[in-house]
């Protein structure tokens, strides 16, 4: 698995808080924000990408979250070079084959430090949903006039666009999604969800 892929997801799981006040959300979103919330335990796969000034690199994944607790599964083709990462809020597992690296998740700095990635991983779990993060600012958030679904969203500094939903257990998710900052882009296809425990 490419370092720098896996690096990029790591220091994708930290940040900040608040909320800005937005213009009004169509009325359905309370009601799909709200059963979004209480969705707890899931699991989604497909691809990953990543484009950067220095690589363009892309693996399968296979993400499972069980509360605040987070373990991704990046492999590339027929398996070969497979990372897990696992979080448990406060620290990162990082294990690629026999090398196992734990990182601190105390602050951006610590994870900037440790990574050399400044990225917002602990979004990920909202915005794979189609959320925004509830402790992160909020600067935009854009529906489409059709579904009342989000289609995109501003966070700390970053961009996250919702292309296309798919339905799962009667629920609309996200099944393509770009996440932008600057050179940095990630996109995610996501094949499968399952909205229970495994």
């Amino acid at each position: 698995m490419p370092r720098l892929l896996a690096a990029t997801l790591v220091a994708l799981l930290a940040a900040c808080s608040t909320t800005d006040t937005l213009p009004p959300a169509p009325a359905d979103w309370e009601q799909h924000r709200a059963r979004l919330a209480q969705l707890h335990s899931w699991s989604a796969s497909g691809k990953i990408s990543l484009r950067s000034p220095d690589a363009a690199e892309s693996a399968s994944l296979k993400w499972q979250q069980r509360e605040g607790r987070t373990r991704i599964r990046l492999s590339g083709p027929l398996g070969t070079g497979a990372t897990e990462i696992r979080s448990h809020g406060d620290y990162l597992e990082v294990r690629r084959g026999d090398e196992l690296r734990r990182v601190d998740m105390s602050s951006r700095a610590t994870i900037l430090r440790d990574t050399g990635w400044d990225l917002p991983l602990r979004a990920l779990p909202y915005w794979l949903r189609g959320l925004p993060d509830p402790q992160l600012p909020l600067q935009a958030l854009a529906f489409d006039p059709d579904s009342g679904l989000p289609r995109a969203l501003s966070q700390d500094g970053w961009q996250v666009r919702f292309e296309a939903y798919g339905e799962f257990d009667a629920l609309p998710l996200p099944t393509r999604l770009v996440v932008e900052n600057g050179a940095t882009r990630v996109t995610l296809l996501l094949r499968r969800w399952q909205t229970g425990q495994d």
